[in-house]
C-alpha cells in the first residue's frame, strides 16, 4: 500500500529540486493547482501540482515544431509513440498565426526527489532526440509513398492483408462466405440469383413463401422474379422501418434447359437485427442436389450441395441523402485533384477524382464504400457497372485510367472470392496475373487454391522463379517478400491435399512446424492429413511414384 503524501510535502520536494539544480522559475496559483514555469539545462518546462494530488505533472511544451503541411504525419507519430511508451505521452497543438504544429511531451512523477526529477528530465531530452530522428525518417518514407498520412495507409495495408489472409482457408474449417449488402432500393430475387447463383435457361413454375404466419404461393413469373428480399421481413419506410418477422423460407420450383425434371432452390431469410442506420437480413441460397445418373455422376457439381450465404440490409437513409453525400465527396476529390492537393487524398479518393462521368463516379463511390465495409454483394452491383463502362476504352486510357480499371477488377475478384464464387473471381483476377502486385497475386492464388484449379501449380512455380531471379540466394529478404513466400508455400500444400498428393503436402507442412509464422497452419493441415489417412485405412506411403514426371514440384525455389 502506498502512503499518500500531502500536497505540502510534494511542493516542498519539488522546490528542493529547483533549488538544488539552480533552476530559474516562477509560480502561478489558481483554485486547482500550483503551476511552476521553470528552466532546466536551457529548456523550458511547466510543472503542475494539483490540489489533493501527491504527484507532479511535468510538460515539455515544445519538443519540436513542424510545418502545418505535416500535420497528418505528426498525428500518426504521436499515436504510434503513445501506444508504445508508458511513461511519456505525446500531444500537439496548432499555431494558426505561424501555420505550424507544436509537439508536446508530458509525464507524471510521484517521487519528487532532486535525483528522480533530474533523471526523468534527462529521459525527456533522450526521447526528444528520438522523436527528431524518427520523424525525419517518417518524412523521407512519406515522400517515397507520396502520402503524409502514413497511419491511414499502414492501417489500410494491414486491413487488406488481413482480409487476404482470412480467405486463405484451412481444411476442416467452414468455408461459407458472408458479406453485407446495404441499400434503399428493392433487391429483386432474380438479381441476387443472377449474381451469386445463376439458373441459366430456367423456366419458373412457382414459389412458396413460408413464414410463422402461414404459406403464400406465387405462380406469376414476374412476381417471383421481382420478389423484394429487402422487404421480406420488414415493414415501414425510413426511420419507421421495422422487423415484423424473424424468418421466411422461399422454395423456388423450376425446370432448367432440356431437363424436364422439376428442381428446387431454397432461399432462407433470417432476421439479423437492426441499428439506427439499417435493418439486416441474412440470405442463404441452397441448390438441392440432384439424383445420380449417367449424365449426373457422383463427381458432377449438380450432385454436390451448393450454398451461398450473405447479409443484406435495408438502409434507413433516403436516396436524396445518399446522392448528397456522393455529390460532396466527388466534388471535393475533383477540386483537390485539380489544385494539386493529392497529398490530402486517400487512394480511394484519388481514384474517385479520376472519374469524369457522374453515373460512373456514383457507382465507383458507393462500390468502394461497400467494399471497405465488407458489403461484397452490394459492391459487385456497383463495381461491375464501373468495369463495364471502362472496359472497351482500355487501350485509349492513360496510366491513371488503367490503374483505376485494374483496381476495380481487383475489387470485383476479391468480392467474388469472399462469396465463394471462384470462377467469376478468376475472370477478373486473371487480368492482373503478371502485374507484379503482391496483393493481386495473393488473391489470384487464393481463388485458384480454393477452387481446386490445376493452374495453381504452374502459376506459383513461375511466380517463385521470378522472385528467385530478383534476389540472390544469400540475400536477406524483405519481410513482405518472406510473408509472400510463406503464403505461397501454404497455398501449395493446401492444394496438394485437395489433389490427393498427401505425401507432398505432408513434406511441406512438416518443414513448417518449426517456423513461427507457419506452425499453427501446419499443425491444422497435418491433423487433417492424418484424419484422411485414417478414414481411408492408409498408412503413410510414398505417393511420389504415382505422380507423372511433368506433375507439380513438391517444393518451391525458396
Amino acid at each position: 500500500m502506498r502512503i499518500r503524501k500531502k500536497k505540502n510535502s510534494t511542493t516542498a520536494d519539488f522546490e528542493q529540486f529547483l533549488k538544488t539544480y539552480n533552476c530559474r522559475y516562477d509560480i502561478d496559483h489558481d483554485n486547482n493547482a500550483t503551476v511552476y514555469n521553470f528552466e532546466y539545462q536551457a529548456a523550458h518546462f511547466v510543472a503542475a501540482i494539483r490540489n489533493q494530488d501527491d504527484c507532479v505533472e511535468v510538460t515539455y511544451p515544445t519538443i519540436a515544431t513542424v510545418p502545418m503541411s505535416q500535420l497528418d504525419l505528426v498525428r500518426s507519430k504521436c499515436n504510434e509513440r503513445n501506444n508504445s511508451n508508458i511513461l511519456f505521452k505525446y500531444s500537439y497543438s496548432i499555431d494558426h498565426e505561424k501555420n505550424e504544429v507544436n509537439v508536446h511531451m508530458s509525464f507524471f512523477n510521484n517521487r519528487v526527489t532532486p535525483e528522480d526529477m533530474a533523471h526523468q528530465l534527462g529521459a525527456a531530452f533522450h526521447f526528444q532526440r528520438e522523436w527528431y530522428r524518427d520523424f525525419d525518417e517518417a518524412v523521407a518514407i512519406s515522400k517515397d509513398n507520396d502520402t503524409l498520412d502514413l497511419e491511414s495507409e499502414l492501417y489500410k495495408h494491414h486491413r487488406e492483408m488481413f482480409m487476404l489472409r482470412r480467405l486463405e482457408l484451412r481444411h476442416q474449417l467452414d468455408s461459407s462466405a458472408a458479406s453485407v449488402a446495404a441499400g434503399t432500393n428493392a433487391l429483386p430475387l432474380w438479381q441476387l440469383l443472377e449474381t451469386v447463383s445463376p439458373l441459366p435457361q430456367a423456366s419458373l413454375l412457382f414459389m412458396t413463401v413460408n413464414t410463422v404466419s402461414g404459406q403464400e404461393r406465387l405462380e406469376d413469373e414476374k412476381a417471383i422474379r421481382d420478389y423484394d428480399l429487402r422487404r421480406a421481413l420488414v415493414e415501414g419506410e425510413g426511420k419507421q422501418a421495422h422487423l415484423t418477422r424473424d424468418y421466411a423460407v422461399l422454395d423456388l420450383h423450376y425446370k432448367q434447359g432440356h431437363d424436364q425434371q422439376p428442381r428446387m432452390t431454397t432461399i432462407t431469410l433470417t432476421a439479423e437485427g437492426e441499428d439506427d442506420h439499417s435493418i439486416y437480413t441474412r440470405v442463404t441460397v441452397t441448390h438441392v442436389p440432384r439424383n445420380a445418373s449417367r449424365m449426373n455422376s457422383l463427381s458432377n457439381e449438380n450432385r454436390q450441395p451448393q450454398s451461398v450465404s450473405l447479409l443484406i440490409a435495408l438502409d434507413r437513409s433516403s436516396d436524396k441523402q445518399r446522392q448528397q453525400e456522393f455529390d460532396y465527396m466527388w466534388s471535393d476529390a475533383q477540386l483537390k485533384a485539380r489544385n494539386g492537393e493529392n497529398d490530402s487524398l486517400t487512394d480511394d479518393q484519388l481514384l474517385l477524382g479520376q472519374v469524369r462521368v457522374a453515373d460512373v463516379a456514383y457507382n465507383m463511390y458507393w462500390g468502394v464504400q461497400a467494399f471497405n465495409s465488407e458489403r461484397y454483394y452490394e459492391a459487385i452491383l456497383y463495381l461491375e457497372n464501373v468495369f463495364n463502362s471502362y472496359r472497351c476504352d482500355f487501350f485509349e486510357m492513360g496510366s491513371e485510367g488503367k490503374r483505376l480499371f485494374m483496381e476495380t477488377a481487383y475489387k470485383l475478384g476479391f468480392c467474388y472470392n469472399e462469396l465463394g464464387l471462384y470462377r467469376q473471381a478468376f475472370y477478373y483476377l486473371d487480368l492482373m496475373a503478371n502485374d507484379g502486385n503482391i496483393r493481386h497475386t495473393m488473391e489470384l492464388v487464393n481463388s485458384m487454391a480454393n477452387s481446386k484449379d490445376l493452374r495453381l501449380f504452374s502459376y506459383t512455380e513461375g511466380v517463385m522463379e521470378e522472385v528467385k531471379r530478383n534476389f540472390n540466394e544469400n540475400d536477406e529478404l524483405p519481410d513482405n517478400i518472406k510473408d509472400f513466400i510463406n503464403f505461397m508455400r501454404r497455398r501449395r500444400g493446401y492444394a496438394f491435399i485437395d489433389f490427393n498428393q498427401l505425401d507432398k503436402a505432408e513434406k511441406i507442412f512438416t518443414q513448417m512446424l518449426d517456423e513461427e509464422d507457419n506452425a499453427d497452419y501446419a499443425i491444422n493441415e497435418l491433423a487433417y492429413i492424418k484424419k484422411l489417412r485414417q478414414l481411408r485405412g492408409e498408412e503413410p506411403t510414398d505417393q511420389n511414384n504415382d505422380v507423372p514426371q511433368d506433375g507439380p514440384a513438391d517444393d518451391l525455389p525458396f
